[in-house]
């Protein structure tokens, strides 16, 4: 698995995909569109290409809407990140759980509404490994909004 970090662009509230790294106390995300440099001025990045300079590919983020990719997808084919909100089916009932990384088990988990963690219902069996389960939200939008 490869790390992969999703969050809003603080300037335009666009959700945005690609490595995270954190400079001088802000959190940006550099796309794969270009391969960025790291200049003196981070407020302006920029990309080298040759005699060319081209101003895109890292964006400032609002630090609280990142999360990392946790290597899963739903069943639609989605990247499922940390903070994302899950419709899944347990027992026959319909239930929506918020993907979280599990401190004190060191793995991805999801949680219910009344903060009870999946991992420790199934014994150790990942919930991403035993249910189907998609993506209907995430904790910064509302269900039904689009972040891809």
């Amino acid at each position: 698995m490869r790390y992969k970090f999703r969050g809003k662009r603080k300037d335009t509230g666009e959700w945005i995909k690609g490595s995270l790294f954190i400079h001088r106390g802000k959190f940006y995300i550099l796309t794969t569109e270009a391969n960025v440099y790291l200049s003196e001025d981070m407020d302006n990045p920029v990309y080298d290409y040759g005699e060319n300079i081209i101003m895109y590919g890292i964006y400032e983020v609002i630090p609280e809407t990142v999360g990392q990719w946790t290597g899963f997808l739903d069943e639609n084919g989605k990247e499922v990140y940390e903070g994302d909100i899950l419709l899944t089916q347990i027992a026959g009932e319909a239930n929506k759980v918020e993907v979280f990384w599990n401190e004190e088990l060191g793995c991805w988990d999801m949680r219910d509404d009344e903060d009870l963690s999946y991992f420790d219902i199934y014994r150790g069996l990942s919930p991403f490994q035993t249910h189907d389960f998609r993506i209907i939200g995430n904790e910064w939008d509302t269900e039904g909004d689009s972040y891809d």
